[in-house]
């Protein structure tokens, strides 16, 4: 018998129908060692699919997949089985409908799936909140959580298959930012600490299995601006670093290029190394499918009218910056008659006087000497839009109404 930790691939039958996700759900469970192994008679089960936005899947997780875990915990021999989630901070802030976990949930299909499987959906924004510490925690020493994912028996981890323009893939580590309250997610945001900081709630609690909703993946991007991939996998493991793992090579990924994976595996929280891991099912190699990988880059040729002055950057005041711009020429603003400057980063080097209208994005600029007089010289002018947080993720959600007020 192998020691080597066990990922499970199993494809869907197609033309894809409800039937056919629950066969392959099942065949990828059972591949990973069941839920027989991890499920007792009458024991509490939550499921953690991902709701970050009121957007339907494969941005969100498929409600068929979650369904069908709902089936076959039951029929494991679970007591009650529960979907619990969070809608992500942007969406709470900065959407302007289907700003609650609830919202979201319905709108995708997702508590109407749950509850006609037999299960009961809950929003973890209404859910009792506790503070836990967390042991060796790198970003986190202490982290507040909903009580439901330490009080129940068996966790599962339910994330969809999707391209993270920060994090590379948001796959079983990524899912798990939703399980933190709205505080703990923004805090520690910025690049520089993100992938240590979604490894450190592995060291509170660990799901018992992870299971990837592939029905459909997401390429480019994790919300609006990816595209959509038909993939037809299923893709389960007890161990959520090795499913990581594995997907990410199916998705085209080295599975050290992505840092989550690479720190899980460093700290010990999981297996990284495909070398390490027993893929059963289908193969990586039989079933790969690179996705495109996300563009970042603050390329003003792409901008006509646009000039950025940057300091020193992270990756996430890229992306947020990128995602705005994208939406702005979405509706067709850099025509080439509007002009608009960006300034950001640590220290950017400012000129006395800026003409046209101006964003100064980001603390990192904020605290910066570099920008106080002119910053106060334009301000005065009215012609200065300021978004303070680390990242500044406004201006990736409300980019148009901000250049427009």
């Amino acid at each position: 018998m192998s020691s080597k930790t066990a990922v499970g691939i199993a494809s869907i039958t197609k033309p894809i129908t409800d039937e056919g996700v629950y066969a392959a759900v099942r065949e990828a469970v059972a591949l990973a060692g069941g839920f027989e192994s991890i499920i007792k008679k009458g024991d509490k089960v939550v499921l953690k699919p991902n709701i970050f936005s009121p957007q339907m899947p494969p941005i969100t997780t498929d409600p068929r997949t979650v369904a069908a875990l709902v089936k076959l915990a039951y029929e494991a021999g679970a007591g009650e089985v529960i979907a619990a989630e969070g809608r992500s901070i942007s969406t709470a802030k900065y959407r302007k409908a289907n700003n609650t976990t609830r919202a979201c949930s319905e709108f995708i299909g997702m508590t109407q799936a749950v509850e006609a499987a037999g299960g009961k959906m809950t929003f973890l924004e209404e859910e009792e909140v506790v503070e836990v510490e967390v042991p060796g925690g790198i970003i986190f020493k202490t982290v507040h959580t909903p009580k439901i994912f330490l009080d129940c028996d068996v966790l599962i981890n339910v994330p969809t298959m999707k391209i993270h323009s920060l994090t590379f893939v948001t796959l079983g580590i990524k899912n798990f930012h939703g399980i933190i309250t709205d505080e703990d997610k923004l805090f520690g945001h910025s690049y520089r600490e993100l992938p240590a900081k979604l490894t450190d709630f592995f060291r509170v609690r660990k799901p018992e299995m992870t299971v990837i909703s592939g029905i459909q993946g997401l390429e480019g991007d994790h919300a609006e601006e990816g595209d959509v991939v038909d993939m037809g996998l299923i893709i389960a493991g007890k161990d959520v670093v090795a499913v990581d793992a594995v997907t990410s090579a199916v998705m085209g990924f080295e599975p050290f290029e992505v840092d989550t994976t690479r720190l899980a595996h460093e700290y010990g929280l999981g297996v990284g190394d495909l070398n390490e891991i027993e893929v059963k099912g289908k193969s990586i190699e039989s079933v790969r499918r690179p996705f495109r990988r996300p563009e970042i880059a603050l390329d003003t040729e792409l901008f006509p009218g646009l000039k950025v002055i940057a300091g020193e950057i992270c990756r996430s005041c890229e992306y947020y910056t990128r995602r705005g711009l994208d939406k702005l020429k979405d509706v067709g603003y850099f025509d080439g008659e509007n002009e608009l400057t960006i300034v950001l980063g640590k220290e950017p080097p400012v000129p006395e006087i800026l003409d046209g209208k101006v964003l100064m994005l980001g603390d990192c600029c904020m605290r910066s000497e570099s920008v106080r007089r002119l910053r106060d010289h334009l301000l005065l002018e009215g012609r200065l839009q300021l978004v303070f947080q680390c990242p500044p993720m406004q201006f990736r959600i409300r980019a148009v109404d901000m250049v427009g007020e």
